[in-house]
């Protein structure tokens, strides 16, 4: 079986999920090509975002000390 499409297909349902999700039902019933693209242009954005706090978030974090390590 080959698996290689099943990423790509995940990641594609997550997207339209998040879309139902956050986006109005009337902008995304508008089929006009314009407003196809804004969706897909604030999605995008939603997602540079949400990497960017991660990102940020993670540069930040600091080591957890266990007990072991705080008696040291």
């Amino acid at each position: 079986m080959d698996c290689r499409l099943v990423g790509h297909f995940e990641r594609s349902w997550e997207r339209q999920e998040e879309a139902r999700r956050i986006l109005p039902a009337r902008w995304l019933a508008d089929e006009r090509p314009a407003a196809q693209q804004l969706n897909e242009l604030f999605l995008d954005l939603l997602e540079r975002a949400r990497l960017r706090v991660n990102d940020e978030r993670d540069a930040f974090a600091l080591p957890r000390l266990g007990v072991v390590d705080a008696r040291d």
